[in-house]
């Protein structure tokens, strides 16, 4: 699903099959920057410890391999909300060299515009991107537990459908690599919590004797089949953040002292 690519010792993904629709779907991995241990190498998320000079250089040698203007490029703060934003030409640049200039409170952008480049920092959420491929409009979704509990993915949706005035059968969702079902553990309580906020089936949870796991991907892939998304048309990476330790960082793996990998979606 998604192709590795190697230039210059940077190492990243690429979602390609949707190229035929104008899209270009980025992940990337840890490998290729400039970070020492434990943020080695490609760390690209200004909110962590590691030196921002090195996290700067990290996305300047990335945006080049890329061919991207950071200038087109916006970033939303991600605060673990279910708050998203259309952006438009003022939000361009935000969050490029500085974490505090990213869209504040936000964890879910929309774009109508071609020239413009959506990203996001990860480290076990769900990067979720959404796309339009009648109207070519697109988004980039920062999901952990509790984007995931307050259904972020569905109010994304419905906003495509309310505000922009997509069909329900043009819109796609892909899941890029984030941590698995296998490796999630959670409370017992906060299991709970979701069985009582969702009528779905409980193929997003795992049990193992007195141990609890919880699926985003799966839980995800659900929310939008009830919101009326094509099963064809959604795409969800079996990479997990949390088992590839050599490509990803896990901020569950790596006891939260850890980088962040990049998502990007854009027009073409």
């Amino acid at each position: 699903m998604f192709n590795k690519k190697e230039k210059e010792n940077l190492i990243y993904l690429e979602f390609t099959e949707l190229k035929q629709y104008g899209f270009r779907v980025i992940f990337t991995t840890r490998i290729g920057g400039f970070s020492q241990k434990p943020y080695d190498s490609l760390n690209l998320g200004l909110h962590t410890d590691d030196k921002k000079e090195n996290v700067l250089k990290n996305r300047k040698k990335l945006y080049r391999i890329l061919n991207f203007n950071p200038h087109n490029l916006i970033y939303a703060e991600q605060t673990h909300s279910n708050n998203i934003k259309l952006v438009n030409l003022d939000d361009k640049g935000k969050g490029v060299m500085d974490q505090l200039t990213a869209v504040n409170d936000k964890d879910g952008l929309i774009s109508t515009d071609q020239n413009m480049v959506l990203g996001g920092h990860f480290a076990d959420c769900v990067p979720i991107y959404i796309m339009d491929k009648s109207k070519g409009f697109f988004s980039l979704v920062h999901s952990g537990w509790k984007g995931t509990y307050q259904q972020i993915l569905s109010k994304t949706i419905n906003f495509f459908i309310d505000n922009l005035d997509s069909s329900i059968k043009d819109i796609l969702v892909v899941m890029g690599p984030a941590i698995s079902g296998q490796n999630y553990e959670v409370s017992f309580d906060l299991i709970e919590k979701f069985k009582n906020n969702f009528d779905l089936p409980l193929t997003y949870i795992n049990e193992s004797e007195d141990s609890y796991f919880l699926d985003l991907k799966e839980l995800n892939k659900l929310i939008a089949l009830q919101n009326g998304i094509i099963e064809n048309n959604i795409y969800i990476s079996k990479l997990c953040t949390f088992n590839e330790e050599k490509l990803f960082y896990s901020y569950r793996r790596d006891q939260r002292k850890t980088g962040r990998m990049a998502a990007f979606i854009s027009r073409f």
